[in-house]
């Protein structure tokens, strides 16, 4: 069976699960379990879907998995400012070919974001990319945790 599907994903052992398997099922340490069941690279995927809301949405109620974590911080270090840049070029009536740039601003990184975190989770085996700056204190505040 595999991630896609609902399975836990092993990498580089055989079908059946492999060496080590049974007992890291066993442990309940599983860095693919979530809170509430749900798959990991959908979660992650999500923080960055509604900015800032999805973001801290997943900080309070996803509590064990660390990946979901930290692209919830990292979600919400990317997503915030830019929509505050957003909001202010609004207030300030900036013409619209630069409010229409800056709402480009907000969706372009945030889709990126969203492939990169479903597809280092389904492909790469949770590899956490950083975006320069916010990604290393999103990484700290997750070890802090």
């Amino acid at each position: 069976m595999s991630y896609q599907s609902g399975a836990i994903p092993t990498f580089n052992t055989s079908q059946a699960g492999g060496l080590g398997a049974a007992e890291e099922a066993e442990s309940g340490n599983n860095m693919w379990e979530t809170r509430f069941g749900m798959r990991v690279d959908l979660l992650a995927a999500f923080a960055y879907l509604l900015g800032p809301i999805s973001a801290l949405l997943l900080l309070i109620l996803e509590t064990h998995n660390d990946y979901v974590r930290f692209h919830a911080y990292q979600a919400a270090l990317l997503s915030t400012p830019l929509l505050l840049l957003r909001a202010l070029a609004a207030l300030l009536r900036f013409p619209a070919v630069l409010c229409t740039f800056s709402t480009l601003l907000v969706i372009a990184p945030s889709l990126y974001m969203v492939w990169r975190a479903y597809i280092d989770a389904a492909r790469n085996g949770l590899v956490r990319f950083q975006i320069p700056f916010i990604g290393p204190l999103a990484d700290r505040w997750v070890s802090e945790e």
